[in-house]
């Protein structure tokens, strides 16, 4: 097997010292622009691969990031993801992922695994149940942490999040402007923030309205996938027929509730009206395409590591907590309510 090449075999190659190859690489001016450029050129020509890892030893610092989702089965996590990367690698950042699949063990593990390799911050979106023992090992090892789409009542770290509150109530605010008064819920049964608000924004929009509730128009699913958006609107369509519109936790859920709807022999943005939460970007495509709460994902996903990279250079700076306004875009799932 060959030998990797060293700082050493390119100075021997060009004839110089290691220290004269090392300045060079990093462009020090005590080395001429012109040998720069051809210690440079032999570099590359022999193969040779800057160490990180060697250099973040030397400076106690490295730059990598960690990121640890809670389930990216979620596809609304790709455009947080694509903020996210596109802001770190702006200041030559390496991401690590981990996906921790909604399990706190998955979670904590990948957090002992970064702090005993070695990494500059992480940006979390915690999982349901999330222990106080993980907060716990952030807090004593110091570690840059900043949570995003999700937050922890420790309100020592830094969030940034969406106002699911807001948001559900735009969508409630929709539809009673349409006249529609019997107004079910899909969604939020998991003991997360982002649950909460959304449930919590419901139920005060309601109660701003004067709406009717019964428990046959609230479906609590712990699932926020198409299946389970199907299988919660069959049961409203059997217990609470007289139900004309649904808001939903997710864009997922939207999606299966409308299915079933159709199924069913109802016309979706006519006879009965669906909103989602999220606005992925495949919902513009569904036919008709879907209403929804659009979330700023673009928007989160660039303040948090945004943020993160400041917490890094200022450790002691107070907590930031940031929530972001989401916005209502209508499309083809919503309409009047129907005559009866």
């Amino acid at each position: 097997m060959q030998k990797r090449i060293t700082l050493k075999t390119v100075a021997e190659a060009a004839g110089v010292s290691v220290s004269a190859v090392s300045m060079a690489l990093r462009d020090h001016p005590r080395i001429s622009e012109t040998k720069r450029e051809e210690i440079k050129a032999l570099a590359r020509k022999l193969g040779y691969i800057y160490n990180r890892q060697a250099a973040s030893l030397r400076r106690g610092t490295n730059d990598n990031i960690s990121i640890c989702v809670n389930d990216l089965h979620n596809p609304v996590f790709l455009e947080f993801l694509t903020a996210i990367e596109r802001e770190l690698r702006q200041s030559d950042k390496l991401v690590l992922l981990c996906n921790a699949h909604e399990e706190c063990e998955i979670q904590d593990s990948f957090i002992r695994r970064m702090l005993e390799q070695g990494s500059s911050g992480l940006l979390l979106s915690p999982v349901e149940g999330t222990c106080p023992d993980t907060l716990r090992t952030i807090v004593q090892n110091n570690f840059p942490t900043v949570f995003f789409t999700r937050r922890l009542e420790d309100e020592g770290f830094d969030h940034v999040v969406s106002d699911d509150a807001l948001g559900v109530g735009l969508a409630v605010d929709e539809l009673v402007r349409l006249g529609h008064r019997r107004i079910a819920w899909i969604g939020g049964g998991q003991q997360t923030s982002t649950a909460a608000g959304r449930c919590e924004g419901f139920a005060a929009a309601l109660q701003k309205h004067d709406l009717p509730l019964t428990e046959a128009m609230v479906e609590k699913v712990r699932e926020t996938n198409l299946e389970a958006g199907r299988a919660a609107m069959d049961r409203i369509l059997r217990h609470a027929p007289e139900v004309t519109a649904v808001a939903c936790f997710s864009d997922l859920l939207a999606l299966g509730a409308a299915s079933t709807c159709r199924e069913a022999g109802r016309s979706v943005g006519q006879d009965i009206s669906i909103i989602g939460h999220d606005d992925l970007e495949q919902s513009v495509y569904f036919d008709p395409g879907l209403s929804s709460v659009r979330v700023a994902k673009e928007q989160i996903g660039r303040d948090a590591a945004r943020l993160l990279l400041n917490r890094i250079a200022c450790p002691e700076a107070p907590p930031v907590h940031e929530t972001v306004a989401p916005s209502l875009i209508l499309r083809g799932t919503t309409g009047p309510c129907p005559l009866r």
